[in-house]
């Protein structure tokens, strides 16, 4: 019997970039950033509930915020909203 493995279409970067900007609250210098609420909270459906501990979502965010100062740049939102599909690209087109 054969296994099928499904694998993930990797995303459009122009797809990708509107999506992104759809979620990045804050701007800086004319470029726009999400904070670790926006990245993980609001792109990727994670930890919605009232009474979710705030460090998980650092912790989960912290992977994307390379620079440590509370703000994920497009590059990074790219590649993980790429691998990992955000629930606007399921369930909120």
């Amino acid at each position: 019997m054969a296994v099928k493995v499904q694998t993930t279409k990797r995303g459009d970067p122009h797809e990708l970039r509107n999506i992104f900007l759809q979620y990045a609250s804050t701007e800086v210098d004319g470029e726009h950033y999400m904070t670790l609420e926006d990245f993980v909270q609001h792109s990727l459906g994670l930890y919605n509930d009232p009474n979710s501990n705030p460090k998980i979502v650092q912790l989960l965010a912290g992977v994307a915020d390379q620079t440590k100062d509370g703000l994920v740049l497009n590059p990074w939102a790219d590649m993980m909203l790429s691998h990992w599909p955000p629930k606007a690209l399921g369930l909120q087109a």
